[in-house]
């Protein structure tokens, strides 16, 4: 912390991953909505951009933490003018400050990279949001809206979804605004939708809308922790088991990862195809 950079890079990311881990936490809540999600990143982006411009208070900060104003003095090498001896067309170079040189070379490059990466993340939130938002405020739409945006879903998922899925939609709608006063304000508006279809045994009635329900809710919407896969991993792939492939790594990685599911799962059907298919009992005898 006594050198001026390591101060400002010290303030400048503390605000920034301050703001990510805040965020990140948001994300990874699996009853967060579609359109909050997106809202949150460009929430998100919108500060990170506007750093941009915050150079002089992030220096003042490194000035004060670091308690010395000069930069690291560079030495700057001189062009061997027997190997280029021609400076025709050459322009001579800017003289800039210290100071001016850290926001150019350092500064800005590194808040342009950390926007990039996370202008990536969220055109992934948009795509996403643009096919199936429309379903937290579907109350309030008209049929033509409606009917508009299950034209754009079907026409994605084409082997998956019926064109009658606009008309479902709209009476769908109808219905279930019957029963909003008893949604419980915990669970996602998509997860109330799909247990009103299995509770209320409508599905045979709204199909196209129980295959959508479905397709939105096995989305990988939130984000998830890799840590969580690497602290697992060293329990699953041990010195006794160097050998195994990754298609096992991750199935088992998995599974161990989603133990709460598994164990919810019954597996005894399974297990008696498997020892029937496997059974070495010879028939009649």
């Amino acid at each position: 912390m006594c050198k001026l950079e390591t101060a400002i890079y010290a303030v400048f990311w503390h605000d920034i991953l301050g703001r990510v881990d805040a965020t990140s936490h948001a994300l990874q809540d699996p009853k967060l909505d579609l359109n909050t999600a997106v809202a949150m990143l460009k929430s998100l982006e919108c500060f990170v951009r506007e750093k941009r411009d915050c150079f002089h208070v992030y220096e003042k900060k490194g000035r004060e933490m670091s308690e010395t104003r000069d930069y690291l003095q560079t030495r700057k090498r001189q062009r061997n003018v027997r190997l280029n001896p021609l400076d025709y067309g050459r322009s001579e170079e800017a003289a800039l400050s210290q100071s001016e040189k850290f926001l150019v070379q350092n500064f800005l490059p590194a808040i342009d990279q950390f926007l990039s990466s996370l202008d990536q993340q969220l055109k992934a939130y948009e795509e996403t949001s643009s096919l199936f938002g429309f379903l937290s405020k579907l109350e309030s739409m008209n049929c033509d809206e409606i009917e508009a945006a299950a034209a754009k879903l079907v026409a994605e998922y084409k082997n998956d979804l019926d064109q009658t899925l606009g008309v479902e939609l709209v009476q769908f709608t109808a219905f279930f605004t019957q029963f909003l006063e008893d949604e419980d304000d915990e669970k996602g508006r998509a997860h109330y939708l799909y247990k009103l279809l299995i509770d209320k045994k409508v599905v045979d009635t709204f199909p196209n809308v129980e295959i959508m329900l479905r397709m939105y809710l096995v989305l990988k919407v939130t984000n998830c922790s890799g840590e969580l896969f690497f602290s697992k991993m060293k329990f699953i792939k041990n010195r006794l088991h160097t050998t195994m492939c990754h298609d096992r790594l991750s199935h088992l990685a998995l599974m161990s990862i989603e133990y709460d599911i598994l164990r919810e799962i019954d597996f005894e059907k399974l297990i008696k195809n498997f020892a029937a298919a496997r059974s070495l009992k010879v028939p009649g005898l």
